[in-house]
């Protein structure tokens, strides 16, 4: 204590209280140091220049040469403070050493020297200082004055103390160097004068007029040449000249000096550049600045490592200086000139992003090439394009940019625009599409009609959508119902044709993978497909971020849509189809709020290949492994939106873990997506739980109940695999059991839901009765060997395992997968032998599907093969040629609960692919022609894809048939409308579009009724129940509907059902839905209604129908069905009450058909038709005429002509348009356009029950025929 108080004194310089200390009797220490710096009492008065503590402490024996921590003595700190007298004390009085260095080299002189104290650099010279002392940088005295500009002290050390003025550093830094570097003009000129070598180079080859030039030390530069400087075009080791370091540090006016004395302008450094580049990406040149270096000879054309000539590092820089730019064209830049890459000037200013208009048109003026590719073959339009940059785009257009120019991965600019979500420019481009790339340039793509063909003849375009991504280009309708119309862009040499790409995603069923309902090729290749209400996640996300408001429920919607793309994913790679472009904007979400996956247009199929083993190639699982990465950063882009947020600090943990797994560098070593989709639903459902029910503990004991349960089940069966399983499942437990932390509420709850769904798994297959499916247990394309691997993984992921844990559970079910084919093939036999007649079909269609698989060795297959061979020589009827594309295995559904039975069979919820679905389970034993009811149910429902037509799967026919659809969540129709009474005419509606597409496609339901038009959670209204539809042609129809109430007379009279039948049955959809109460009430029997309605008589009208609503029925129910309204006209009578559901529906005002109009509208046509581009719609328009002319001549209905007057109105209106010089886009709108007029002529008809007889009638196939013509003469 009394040492510190010691030093204090010393320190403020309290003699007195010093002395205090050293002569009483508290025992300091006279040299005493701090513990942690050393620094003594002598050390603080001479550091703090207290002259008489020092002179005190010295008479009292204070040892002069002690060092502190750092090696300095009392001498160094007298110095470097500049205390000549505290100096002079310590040498005379305490003998110090004055050429004492401390650890960095540093001695007393060069401290004075550094800190310019004049009186103390004298004192030292003049005692034997040692002037020429380096410090451990090879630093002298006269290098720290010089660089400091001590001049008083830099004529001391040469004058005096005889300093060499050409001493350097290690660095090779001279005094002159230093100096000339730090602007010191004094000292500069006294080095000069006293013998310095004004060209000499450091280590980097520089020489002061480089440091003075690359400083702007104007001055200096001008001194160093009166003294003979000959470096002015001296390059460095990089190669920049001192001209070169002005121009980059903006000394424009050294600069300009440089050029007058005879610098070079066109030196070049080791990557090419020039000052010209220098000073053309300054911001602060100007054009007088280039014009400067042009007149002194720089090139203007001159180009670097990159390629990058003057013009082009002014294009690249942002915000391109149009005067500069001006400069360098009019002397002679090449404004078309390449870089490394193929980039122009143009394709810069367009990367760069959003410049000036004035800009893009001083490079066109000057010639800039607009349709230029780089050497990827992109242009300056796709940059533009990519960038989201309109303006730009419009002008570019405007000069001539081809919008169809493809580059080499086969992208056009629209593709672009599409990839980066910029849908005012997809609006823009798409208007510049072509005729021709609008229709297939495939000789490829068939003629014949296929499962997904849409007549061109029902579609309508509607606006393209500029503010979100609906999944298409357009809105639009197919027969009435709202779709998205995305286009097809024809490009030659694709990977994939129209019908390849259609093909691939029409085949595509899932809940998170967007519908294709079909395409149209006649004539323009167009996409028809599920419209998006909800934008891309892109979009999502962007929108979240711009309000701040990533609060738990958002973050739970941004990775539930994460979650629901993986999904999906899943789905492809188990059909072993790569997406290739996963993103954030190929994320979209639906009206019902679900992601799905969009976009397959560069989506690619792999192929099986052959071999014994089943693990894909290295390139195969390279490309699944892309689509994880792609994956992965759609998920780390959300991820990232949550730093900053403290309270998700573990989610983004656990997310940012899963992100590194997917977005490994070695694509072999990236999650598989089966993981991702593991790990993303724990991620999610982190997200959904409450924090402190997680942390609740609960005992193990629960755990090893439930284990105990599964040992049961295990027990009862025979099969190797669950033993196998049930070991690993303990060692997994017993690691859970063994923890030091307790088990918290989310792992146990976790642990239970596994261990429930393998005892579930396993029970389920121990009840198989049927010798197929027993077989089939074991077949190379049975799922249970993944699906308890699968369940294995959940379990170790939440005991964190350790990764040879892991591998070696890998191994081992590898090894078990292969054990199970083994069983399968020898199997084979014993099952044929036992085989029962009625089993045959089921075995052949298993066979079947496993000489598909290449799972098998060469022997397997031809075991396989001979097996199949022998149960196909005892089948009667057809060999199965191929699996049926609906099938789906039973042993791919999970977590199946049941909640509806009856004497049909019975409805579960389950799991298919993770992703939630209905089965439909169909009692076939005892009940005769039933499996053959549930085939050509399942055949017909498989071909129907329609928004409001509930989608269906898959099924499967072998044991118990089932059916798997999407979940109408929202339940029937009567009981959704007892919640939402006032959207009644709405959902009638959609039913009604639902049953206008069957019709379309000539079938009749048959079975109509409020239990069979379904709910969806979107709310959309949705037919179902398919079971008794049929062909309206058929000539058997097959079994009859027992659902009397809605039956037609005419069907019960044991009539064939028609379209009309089907009306009547919507009619009575209508009383049922509107009324909440059956058709003839709750109470009458059947046998009453049936006769009543044998007599023509229709229900009492109930008290909530309105005049016009209870007509529409009577006009839907009547007796005779030729009299009966066609669906055609109660769909939109539907429409307007759905519209205005408490309004009047409003009738035509009587007028006669405007012949003049249609006279002059033919004329216009005319005018037309010679050009080749005119032909479709003028043959549309001009049918179309020729038909309300043909109508008006032959039919005296009043009503009928005043409603052809409104269509004869429309038709005018795009008539006038051809006349204009029209988009390709907005020309083929017009052709449906015209398509949809000649459908409101059919309603018309309809509505009026007119027969005509004229074959311009005809009209849906006289236009697809001409559509058909023009594609093949379209073709080259």
């Amino acid at each position: 204590m009394a040492d510190e108080r010691l030093r204090a004194a010393c320190e403020c310089g309290d003699l007195e209280e010093v002395q205090q200390l050293v002569e009483g009797d508290e025992g300091v220490h006279i040299d005493a140091g701090d513990t942690d710096t050393g620094w003594t009492p002598l050390i603080l008065a001479s550091w703090h220049g207290h002259l008489h503590v020092v002179r005190y402490l010295l008479e009292r024996g204070a040892e002069v040469d002690v060092v502190d921590s750092g090696g300095s003595t009392a001498v160094r700190f007298a110095a470097s403070e500049g205390h000549p007298d505290i100096l002079r004390e310590l040498t005379e009085r305490g003998g110090a050493d004055l050429n004492v260095a401390d650890m960095n080299g540093w001695t007393p002189l060069l401290l004075a020297s550094w800190g310019g104290h004049v009186d103390v650099v004298r004192y030292l010279l003049e005692h034997g200082a040692d002037v020429d002392a380096r410090d451990s940088g090879g630093s002298s005295q006269l290098r720290f004055a010089a660089s400091e500009g001590r001049l008083e002290v830099v004529k001391l050390l040469v004058e005096v103390g005889s300093a060499r003025v050409n001493q350097y550093d290690e660095r090779g830094w001279t005094p002159l160097i230093l100096a000339s570097w730090y602007g010191h003009y004094n000292v500069v000129k006294f080095l000069l004068e006293h013998g310095a070598q004004i060209d000499v180079k450091d280590a980097g080859s520089s020489t002061a007029m480089r440091f003075a030039a690359s400083e702007g030390r104007l001055r200096i530069a001008k001194l160093l040449v009166q003294h003979g400087s000959l470096c002015v075009n001296e390059p460095e080791i990089h190669g920049r000249t001192p001209l070169w370091f002005a121009v980059k540090n903006n000394h424009l006016r050294l600069a300009a000096w440089l050029l007058q004395i005879g610098a070079d302008p066109n030196i070049k450094t080791d990557e090419g550049s020039t000052p010209l580049m220098r000073i053309c990406r300054s911001d602060n040149a100007d054009d007088d600045a280039v014009e400067l270096f042009l007149d002194h000879g720089a090139d203007v054309n001159a180009s670097d490592y990159q390629g990058w000539t003057p013009l082009i590092h002014v294009c690249e820089s942002g915000d391109p200086d149009a005067s500069i730019m001006e400069v360098l064209l009019d002397r002679g830049a090449d404004v078309n000139a390449r870089d490394n890459e193929g980039s122009t000037p143009l394709m810069h200013v367009c990367l760069a992003g959003n410049p000036d208009p004035s800009v893009v048109q001083l490079l066109v003026d000057h010639g800039a090439n607009v349709s230029a590719q780089d050497t990827r073959g992109k242009t300056s339009l796709m940059l533009a394009a990519s960038n989201g940059d309109l303006d730009t785009v419009k002008l570019l257009l405007t000069f001539g940019a081809d919008s169809s120019v493809v580059d080499k991965y086969m992208h056009t600019a629209l593709d672009y625009a599409k990839t980066h979500g910029h849908r005012q420019v997809q609006e823009l481009l798409v208007s510049t599409l072509s005729h021709t790339q609008l229709r297939s340039l495939d000789f490829r793509a068939t003629t014949t009609s296929t499962k997904w063909s849409i007549p061109p003849t029902e579609i309508e375009f509607g606006d393209f959508v500029a503010t979100k991504d609906i999944g298409g280009d357009f809105l639009g309708t197919w027969l009435d119902a709202e779709v998205a119309i995305k286009l097809y862009l024809s490009v030659p040499g694709a990977y994939d044709s129209f019908d390849d790409q259609v093909t691939r995603w029409f085949g595509l069923r899932h809940p998170n993978v967007q519908k294709l309902y079909g395409a149209v090729r006649e004539g323009y290749n167009i996409f028809v497909c599920e419209q998006m209400a909800n934008g891309s996640l892109e979009e999502y996300v962007e929108t979240i971020t711009s309000l701040s408001e990533w609060n738990l429920p958002n973050v739970a919607t941004a990775f539930r849509y994460v979650y629901g793309a993986a999904l999906g994913l899943q789905y492809l790679h188990e059909r072993r189809i790569v997406h290739t472009d996963v993103r954030l904007g190929n994320i979209l979400i639906s009206k019902d709020g679900n992601a799905k996956l969009a976009n397959f247009s560069s989506s690619r199929a792999l192929q099986w290949g052959g071999g014994d083993s089943s693990e894909p190639l290295v390139s195969e699982a390279k490309a699944f492994a892309s689509d994880v990465l792609f994956l992965g950063n759609c998920l780390h882009a959300v991820s990232l939106k949550l730093r900053g947020y403290t309270e998700f600090d573990e989610l983004r943990a656990k997310c940012d873990t899963l992100v590194q797994g997917m977005r490994h560098d070695d694509s072999l070593q990236r999650c598989n997506i089966s993981a991702v989709v593991l790990r993303m639903k724990s991620l999610l459902e982190l997200t959904n739980q409450d924090q402190a029910h997680q942390d609740e503990v609960v005992s193990a004991s629960r755990i090893l109940s439930k284990l105990q349960d599964v040992q049961v089940s295990v027990n009862e069966s025979t099969d190797a695999l669950y033993r196998e399983l049930y070991a690993d499942l303990e060692a997994v437990c017993q690691r859970l059991f063994s923890w030091s932390n307790p088990i918290t509420v989310h792992t146990y709850e976790e642990a239970m839901i596994v261990l429930e769904t393998i005892q579930g798994a396993i029970e389920q297959q121990n009840s198989y009765n049927n010798s197929i499916q027993r077989l089939s247990s074991s077949c190379a394309s049975n799922l249970s060997v993944d699906f308890f691997r699968k369940q294995m993984g959940c379990l170790l992921s939440l005991v964190e395992a350790p990764a040879d844990m892991y591998n070696e559970m890998e191994k081992r079910w590898s090894d078990l997968r292969k054990q199970r084919i083994d069983v399968f093939v020898s199997e084979i036999d014993n099952t044929l032998t036992l085989l029962h007649p009625t089993e045959t079909e089921d075995l052949l269609t298993l066979l079947h599907r496993e000489l598909q698989n290449t799972s098998y060795s060469e022997v397997q297959h031809r075991i396989i093969q001979k097996a199949y061979d022998e149960a196909c020589s005892t089948q009667h009827g057809s060999i199965i040629e191929s699996l049926p594309e609906w099938f789906i295995g039973w042993y791919e559904l999970e977590d199946e609960v049941v909640f509806a039975r009856g004497g049909f069979g019975e409805v579960s919820r389950a799991k298919w692919l993770n992703s939630d679905v209905i089965v439909k389970r169909v009692i076939t034993e005892g009940r005769h022609g039933q499996k053959q009811m549930f085939q050509r149910e399942i055949e017909l429902w498989f071909g129907l894809n329609h928004p409001h037509v509930v989608k269906l799967f898959g099924g499967c026919h072998i044991g118990t048939p089932f059916f798997v659809c999407e979940e109408a969540k929202n339940g029937s129709l009567d009981k959704y409308l007892r919640a939402h009474p006032t959207e009644v005419w709405q959902k009638l509606y959609e039913a009604a579009l639902g049953l206008e597409y069957l019709h379309a496609r000539g079938i009749v339901h048959r079975d109509l009724k409020c239990d069979n038009i379904l709910v969806n959670i979107d709310g959309d209204a949705k037919l179902t129940d398919f079971g008794l539809s049929a062909l309206e042609s058929a000539g058997d129809q097959g079994e009859r509907s027992g659902a009397v109430r809605w039956v037609a007379p005419e069907c019960l009279a044991g009539e064939q059902a028609s379209y009309a039948s089907d009306v009547f049955s919507l009619g009575m959809c209508i009383v049922q839905a509107v009324s909440g109460k059956l058709p003839w009430g709750n109470q009458l029997d059947n046998a009453v209604v049936k006769h009543r309605m044998r007599n023509g008589e229709l229900p009492q009208r109930p008290l909530q129908f309105s005049d016009d609503q209870w007509q529409l029925v009577e006009s839907m129910c009547k007796f005779d069905p030729r009299e009966r309204m066609h669906l055609l006209v109660v769909v939109q009578k539907l429409r307007r009450l759905a519209e205005f559901p408490d309004g009047v529906i409003i009738e035509h005002v009587s007028k006669e058909l405007d012949c003049d109009m249609a006279l002059n509208l033919k004329q216009a046509l005319l005018s037309h038709d010679s050009s080749a581009n005119y032909s479709v719609p003028c043959f549309v328009y001009q049918l179309l005429i020729e038909r309300m002319e043909d109508i008006d001549n032959t039919c005296s209905s009043v009503n009928a002509k005043s409603s052809l007057n409104s269509i004869l109105a429309s038709a005018e209106t795009w008539i006038k348009q051809l006349g204009n010089q029209l988009s390709t886009v907005d020309f083929v709108k017009a052709v449906f356009r015209g398509f949809s007029l000649h459908r409101q002529i059919d309603r018309v008809l309809a509505e009026h029950f007119i027969a005509p007889t004229s074959e311009v009638h005809g009209w849906a196939d006289k236009c697809f025929s001409v559509l058909q013509a023009e594609q093949k003469g379209a073709c080259p």
